[in-house]
């Protein structure tokens, strides 16, 4: 027994010898980006593909720039640079000397589109003994692309797995390498070739795919893999005998570690931590079909915050629930700190006991100038029942100080300038944008119809609802003399 204990020991030890913290620093000169912010981040959701900052570089006046931060491991990362996107991998203790492409900054109009994507372009590193995994991987990833493009329509007609297995031979015989992390990096992606030949056995392509431990889920090729193979998998998995068990499991209201253990009876899942994670991609996938009681989802991510295999599968359900809750009716609605157009600070905590109809504008919009002008007539004709307030999401407020004073505008413009992230914190990725929030601070209408959209009576019974609601709790309160 001691001698266990000394190996479990040195097992932990080693462990936390591999994950120790060392510095990346990047670093460069771009006269072009003078004062300006690039943003690194990475993925933090496997699943839903959140991202988070690693890293905020500033570029000084003279456009030279340095940023160190502490990896334990390589990380995959994006750099915002206005019009333009770049990836990059980090490897611990690594110094990088990059080349950045001319700036093009984004326009209003670009931040506002829901459907513009920054251009993806590749990064320089002029050091060379910075560039060998990032060459080698771009150098992979366009042969696989090529080689996947052309052969894509023939594997998945004819299940060809024969020739799947060509195409791997020949890219490992191309890129051979004695790095682990460029090895695991290839078995990942060829999951994409297996899930194509293997049309007819999707769980042989699975195991290939997912095989050997510890799980890599911060590779790329890792992410675009398994969201690809495990994409709907309780319709087809719940359709098949073996998944019978997990399907009555499922329906019959089960914990979240009920239904992985279910899951790890399955040889293919018999690591606990894909288990979790298949589960997760399944939950999450089922919750925006709409075939499933969204409610119960959400107790499902809740459960695994705590029950979860591992850290990380813990942060990853953490991240489903916020994900799935985030301005859903009933919830806290996100709190912002803003400066009104004549200066004032005013916060969302300032309206608390008032029904707030909040809205998101940008004065080159035509139709935010419209809603304005309904605005305006909804601000006298329902000035006791609710409060305006317009959050102004150009650059620079003049205009819409100008558009305020012009029409005599009575309730609170907000400049988002003091605080950005509210952009991100209310998900706006067009305008106009609409909310209403009830007197105790949580989202009663998310979205809200806008002013065109019959408004006035959805509103009101709405606001009827919530106060019914309050009534009803307050006089459970209420003691009769009964009570005593």
């Amino acid at each position: 027994m001691r001698w266990l204990a000394f190996v479990l020991l040195f097992i932990n030890l080693s462990w936390i010898s591999a994950q120790e913290l060392q510095w990346v620093t990047v670093r460069g000169h771009a006269p072009d980006y003078a004062g300006y912010h690039l943003v690194v981040q990475k993925v933090v959701n496997p699943i839903s593909m959140e991202m988070a900052d690693l890293m905020v570089i500033s570029v000084h006046e003279d456009g030279r720039f340095e940023q160190s931060v502490e990896i334990s491991s390589i990380v995959y990362a994006k750099i915002d640079m206005g019009k333009y996107r770049a990836d990059i991998y980090l490897e611990p203790g690594q110094n990088y000397e990059l080349v950045l492409p001319p700036f093009l900054p984004r326009t209003d109009a670009d931040r506002f589109n829901p459907y513009f994507i920054p251009e993806e372009v590749e990064l320089g590193i002029a050091n060379e003994e910075a560039q060998g995994l990032n060459r080698l991987i771009a150098d992979f990833d366009s042969e696989f692309s090529k080689q996947y493009n052309a052969n894509a329509v023939n594997l998945f007609s004819r299940g060809d797995v024969n020739a799947a297995k060509e195409i791997i031979q020949n890219l490992d015989a191309q890129f051979s390498s004695e790095l682990a992390y460029f090895t695991k990096y290839k078995q990942y992606a060829y999951g994409e070739l297996y899930n194509l030949a293997y049309k007819r056995n999707k769980r042989k392509a699975m195991y290939y795919a997912m095989k050997g431990e510890p799980l890599q889920i911060n590779m790329p090729s890792f992410q675009k893999t398994f969201n690809t193979i495990f994409k709907s998998f309780f319709t087809s998995y719940f359709s098949a005998k073996r998944g019978d068990e997990l399907r009555e499991t499922y329906a019959k209201g089960s914990s979240f570690d009920s239904l992985s253990m279910v899951l790890q009876k399955d040889t293919l899942f018999r690591n606990a931590e894909l288990a979790d994670l298949v589960l997760l991609k399944s939950c999450y996938d089922a919750f925006y079909s709409g075939r499933y009681d969204q409610n119960r989802i959400i107790d499902l991510f809740k459960q695994a915050q705590s029950s979860g295999s591992s850290l990380r599968i813990k942060d990853i359900a953490k991240g489903l629930y916020k994900k799935v809750t985030w301005l859903r009716n009933g919830s806290e609605a996100p709190p912002f700190t803003l400066y009104r157009l004549d200066g004032k600070e005013r916060s969302l905590a300032d309206y608390k006991g008032k029904f707030v109809y909040l809205n998101f504008m940008h004065t080159s919009n035509h139709t935010c100038k419209q809603d304005l002008q309904l605005l305006n007539v909804l601000s006298k004709q329902l000035r006791r029942e609710v409060t305006i307030v317009t959050i102004i999401m150009d650059e620079d407020p003049t205009a819409a100080e100008k558009l305020v004073k012009d029409n005599k505008y009575k309730w609170d413009f907000l400049h988002y300038m003091a605080m950005p992230r509210v952009a991100l914190d209310y998900h706006i990725k067009a305008l106009p944008a609409y909310f209403v929030i009830d007197p105790s601070q949580k989202l009663l209408l998310s979205p809200s119809p806008s002013p065109t959209e019959s408004f006035t009576p959805i509103f009101v019974e709405a606001q009827r609802q919530y106060n019914y609601k309050q009534l009803r709790k307050n006089k459970q309160k209420q003691k009769s003399i009964y009570d005593f």
